[in-house]
């Protein structure tokens, strides 16, 4: 055998270190399963349930959220889905999916704003903390209208994209946008994308869709991710080699562990008070509250 043996170590090393990458949302999918034992460490009120080496599960203590994480997802399968119901044995009222290569923040951000609102007991603030006191149109607007977002809206949905064309959202409202932005809202399924462009167009490298009646501020919690980007810290072997290019990448391990330390002592939230094509109908199986908007 030639060449230095200490290499394949020392190479091993590099990928292994752990680094912080932004924009986190062009980080990869990262590592989805400690992402998942990490919040649901976090919050308690979730219980898990784990189907051999396929899917783990965790179901909110009121019986009527959930979560999924598919461990070995087919491309271009969905990892993640958080879904809500009716009741413990009611109908499906929305759900979200994100795609095998969709950021884990993305998902777990979603999870952990469902999370904290169910937290209250109050129907009124749960209420409050899902919805705000908007149309959930005119909430995305001003989200979006605080960045340098630009509209690309069309005749038949709304659409806003970064300005390098990295991450976006689409929002299949059957032109209600088009024909009147100040307008009436109404229910209408939502995509956030994200990926780096080539030759000059935008390119979706991973989705997350959100079903009619998921609450808006599930949607902001995780278009923030993209309209204010965080740093992800990932192992320098997960990130996307595609990606480097248009990523600011710095040795964080002190930070990581620190990161990994608050996660793991921060309290509990209180208990009281072109563009993608649309997706499927999902089938059937999660409402806390549909409001029609």
């Amino acid at each position: 055998m030639t060449g230095d043996p200490t290499s394949s170590a020392s190479d091993s090393g590099v990928a292994d270190e752990r680094v912080m990458v932004k924009p986190g949302y062009l980080a990869g999918p990262g590592d989805p399963d400690t992402a998942l034992d990490d919040f649901l460490f976090e919050h308690k009120q979730w219980s898990r349930h784990r189907n051999g080496d396929k899917t783990t599960v965790a179901v909110s203590d009121c019986l009527t959220a959930r979560i999924q994480l598919d461990h070995h997802p087919v491309e271009p399968g969905i990892r993640w889905t958080i879904a809500a119901y009716e009741s413990p044995v009611g109908e499906l009222a929305w759900r979200v999916d994100c795609d095998h290569r969709t950021p884990h923040e993305i998902a777990l951000a979603v999870a952990g704003k469902l999370s904290d609102t169910l937290a209250y007991r109050s129907p009124v603030v749960q209420g409050e903390a899902l919805w705000g006191q908007r149309p959930t149109r005119h909430m995305l607007l001003e989200e979006l209208r605080e960045s340098d977002w630009q509209d690309v809206s069309t005749h038949g949905e709304m659409a806003f994209q970064r300005p390098d064309a990295t991450a976006g959202l689409v929002r299949w409202d059957e032109g209600a946008f088009h024909l009147d932005p100040g307008g009436q809202d109404h229910p209408a399924d939502v995509c956030l994308w994200g990926g780096p462009p080539r030759g000059g167009q935008p390119m979706t490298e991973w989705r997350a869709y959100f079903s009619k009646h998921t609450p808006t501020r599930l949607i902001t919690a995780a278009l923030h991710h993209l309209t204010d980007p965080l740093s992800a810290t990932r192992r320098r072997s997960e990130i996307p080699a595609a990606h480097r290019g248009r990523l600011e990448i710095r040795s964080g391990t002190g930070q990581a562990r620190m990161q990994a330390a608050a996660r793991r002592t921060k309290p509990s939230p209180p208990s009281e008070d072109r563009h993608p094509a649309p997706p499927a109908e999902p089938p059937a199986a999660a409402r806390p509250v549909r409001r029609s908007t």
